[in-house]
């Protein structure tokens, strides 16, 4: 019979040759819990690979495969993991001592499905720093509907997955997957997470050191282009989530919050896309008007609406 094992930390790289040894390291001094480490190598090209196969220790998994971006990844490593919880992190950033150790300590006294902590807005330096989140439930619990509710209400979606640790058979049970691409489809898997309805808890504890990377892919000129198509993936699948029949209570939230995303898919068509043509289009094809403006509730949003008609559709 296999061990239990309480976490398992799931970490995708690509050319992390700088930080994934120490992160690694880090993760594994843990000796109170049992836990794996699944990193899954997205075909790197530097020595990434090297690094992480000098580390002995039967607690860290490798996963190789060929370039296929961060998703693939995780729904590579989500194929294999054994734990109890899972963990995502990011091989660049930086975690709080115990981290792990603390962040199941709360999720099991909550007999949560679902716990998210919070974390630290920072620079390489970690001198300067502003918390993730600011509005949510602190030390309280609610199932996945409420909680859509109150991030739309409050207009504050932690979407990011490190924030998260997720009970294994809850992913399990609600056959929750990445949807593979580019980019942005943390928001779509956050979405689905709390529309399966289980319980949340929430917890102030800022355990996670995001490490802000002007030179990061997410800001080169070409890729601003696969942002939009991304957001467009995103607002689309939003919209069909919102139509379904289970949903119906978080119909005008889900819709709601589409909008928001359009915000910011306009912003990138606005400033920073070179195709524009060929992001209205996809965009006219996937989003119909109407799903829209069943999602209008201030002003704010009808003035929004318009500008979008404007830029967008016609």
């Amino acid at each position: 019979m296999q061990p239990k094992i309480d976490v398992s930390v799931i970490i995708p790289v690509f050319n992390a040759q700088a930080t994934i040894g120490h992160q690694v390291h880090g993760l594994l001094s843990e000796q109170t819990l049992s836990i794996e480490v699944i990193v899954v190598d997205d075909g790197s090209t530097d020595e990434t690979s090297t690094i992480l196969s000098a580390i002995t220790d039967e607690r860290l998994i490798l996963v190789h495969q060929e370039n296929q971006g961060v998703y693939a990844a995780r729904n590579a490593a989500l194929a294999v993991h054994r734990g109890e919880w899972v963990v995502f992190l990011d091989a660049d950033d930086r975690i709080e001592d115990g981290f792990l150790r603390e962040r199941l300590k709360s999720a099991r006294a909550a007999q949560a499905d679902v716990a998210l902590f919070n974390g630290w807005y920072t620079d390489s330096s970690c001198l300067q720093r502003r918390p993730v989140h600011r509005k949510q439930p602190y030390a309280q619990a609610l199932n996945g509907h409420a909680w859509i509710q109150h991030c739309v209400a409050q207009k504050e979606w932690p979407h990011y997955l490190w924030l998260q640790m997720v009970r294994s058979s809850y992913i399990r049970k609600n056959n929750l997957r990445f949807q593979e691409g580019k980019s942005h489809k943390d928001i779509l898997w956050t979405i689905n997470l709390a529309a399966a309805n289980g319980l949340f808890y929430f917890a102030d504890r800022k355990d996670y050191f995001y490490i802000t990377n002007p030179a990061s892919i997410t800001h080169r000129q070409d890729y601003y282009d696969i942002r939009a198509h991304s957001y467009i993936d995103v607002i689309s699948d939003i919209l069909a989530l919102s139509s379904l029949p289970q949903h119906n209570e978080i119909r005008k939230p889900l819709r709601r919050h589409a909008l928001v995303e359009c915000r910011h898919f306009l912003g990138l068509f606005r400033r920073k896309i070179a195709n524009r043509q060929a992001a209205r289009q996809l965009f006219r094809q996937r989003i119909a008007l109407r799903q829209l403006i069943a999602g209008v509730s201030s002003l704010s949003d009808l003035f929004f609406v318009l500008k979008l008609v404007r830029k967008i559709y016609l």
